[in-house]
């Protein structure tokens, strides 16, 4: 019993101590978010508390380790990003002690930026055959799209159909017609009421004749009959000619 004793006062201190020690992220104790403009610089730091002894520190971006210093390693360690880019948003960096990886911190990138469009813009099409518009976008936070035609709002004919993914927005135009020739305005209109747009020019020529590929086929027959038709008029004639040269050849 008294060996008991000894055991647990050796060890409840150590329990002790490894439950105390923790984490923090950018002064918090719990996983957070850091939210930043594209092109910002972001400094992400993670701190060592409660502990006795030197700790090191080791980071993931995501599921790949992040190459750090060992200077930049013992009981507090920073990540710097110099300049945030599109990839960075929705990113996670996590905080992990070195000798206990189930202590760690993380944080989540939210980098924020207006919307942007692309797409091409100059669309030709033939009158009768399907034509698309693609607006591609991206937005954070997330805006609302849709199209006006000629600058005025217009609801969509039965002939056409509007889809959308987290990153474009496609209006698809069956049999479109010459009519439909005209300019599409993709609009992003942000939480706080500006609108960004891109202008798309739709022009639907006429249909172009068909080549006639079945009376086409049917002359190339004719013309190869005539011409077969013609030779078998004429071997008599050709035969002579043969036999001549061949007689005259052989004096």
């Amino acid at each position: 019993m008294k060996k008991l004793h000894i055991v647990l006062a050796v060890l409840l201190p150590l329990l002790h101590e490894i439950k105390a020690i923790q984490l923090l992220m950018n002064n918090a104790s719990y996983d957070n978010q850091l939210s930043a403009n594209l092109s910002d610089s972001a400094t992400l730091t993670c701190k060592v508390v409660n502990n006795t002894n030197d700790e090191t520190l080791i980071w993931y971006r995501g599921s790949e380790q992040v190459d750090i210093k060992s200077e930049n390693s013992v009981n507090i360690s920073n990540v710097c990003i110099p300049e945030l880019a599109f990839e960075d948003n929705g990113v996670s960096f996590t905080c992990l002690l070195k000798r206990n990886t189930t202590i760690k911190r993380s944080v989540q990138l939210n980098v924020l930026f207006p919307p942007t469009l692309s797409g091409d813009t100059h669309i030709t099409a033939e009158e009768g055959k399907e034509v698309q518009i693609i607006c591609g976008f991206k937005a954070n936070p997330a805006a609302t799209m849709f199209w006006r035609q000629n600058n005025s709002l217009f609801t969509l004919p039965s002939h056409y159909k509007q889809d959308m993914t987290s990153d474009t927005l496609k209006l698809t135009i069956e049999k479109a017609q010459i009519s439909d020739s005209a300019y599409y305005t993709c609009v992003a209109l942000s939480s706080n009421g500006t609108e960004t747009t891109r202008v798309f020019e739709l022009i639907v020529g006429e249909r172009e004749p068909s080549l006639p590929v079945e009376a086409i086929a049917a002359a190339v027959v004719v013309g190869a009959l005539i011409i077969i038709f013609g030779i078998f008029a004429r071997r008599d004639k050709i035969m002579k000619v043969c036999k001549k040269d061949g007689t005259e050849t052989a004096m």
